[in-house]
């Protein structure tokens, strides 16, 4: 515990030196603005919930692949990879630290709409898993690719499915029915949307897939990085 409380706290430092903090923080300013002054446009929530399944999941998805290609840029990975350091550290050390930069983030957001008037607990728990859930999707794309930028190019499929497909759902564009139950960020969705607007939603569901995707991902991450990545 304390090798991976260590690597916790080396992360954030990482994460601000290649700026990806300030970036994070300086988007979400700027979309926080937004809101603020749009605070009386009808269908507010709406837009302040896609906000928060776009901005939080970009930060997750795309930053944490930013921080390893730059690692593997300046050769910091192998000195990594040949230390005493577990790889089970070091991915959920990096998932952790960005995923808690992304849930900041979109609490940032929901307060600057709606002060403190939300369920702060269930939004919380809702973006933290979707910030996970992308961070680990990240990691397993990342795995396919060598650079960014064929890591951005072959995500945009992926990423537009895994975010986009069940917010339109959400913003009445179609109806997926039962479909959407077995999209990944779905449980967090319906915490989101609960916290916001106070519709009922099944909590067994929201926490159930939660737990379930995350564990999944990761599984799915773990075991890329260190064929791909680590045993290269």
């Amino acid at each position: 515990m304390k090798n991976f409380l260590n690597q916790l706290k080396w992360q954030f430092v990482l994460l601000q030196r290649n700026n990806i903090v300030t970036i994070s923080f300086a988007v979400t300013l700027i979309y926080g603005l937004a809101l603020y002054f749009l605070r009386d446009v009808a269908y507010l929530d709406k837009v302040l919930i896609s906000l928060v399944l776009n901005d939080p999941s970009v930060i997750g998805y795309f930053f944490i692949a930013l921080a390893i290609y730059t690692e593997v840029k300046h050769q910091i990975l192998p000195a990594i990879f040949v230390s005493p350091l577990r790889v089970h550290d070091f991915l959920l050390s990096k998932l952790i630290s960005i995923s808690l930069i992304g849930t900041i983030c979109s609490l940032g957001l929901a307060i600057s709409v709606r002060g403190l008037d939300f369920d702060i607990l269930q939004y919380t728990i809702g973006s933290l898993g979707i910030c996970l859930m992308s961070a680990a999707l990240g990691l397993i794309m990342l795995t396919f690719t060598t650079d960014f930028l064929k890591f951005a190019m072959l995500s945009v499929p992926v990423f537009l499915t895994f975010i986009n497909v069940p917010m339109l759902d959400y913003l009445g564009v179609f109806d997926m029915g039962l479909i959407k139950k077995f999209f990944p960020i779905q449980g967090s969705l319906d915490l989101l949307n609960h916290s916001i607007t106070g519709v009922s939603i099944s909590y067994a569901y929201a926490y159930v897939s939660i737990v379930v995707m995350v564990a999944i991902l990761y599984w799915g991450a773990y075991h890329l990085f260190t064929k791909k990545v680590v045993q290269q």
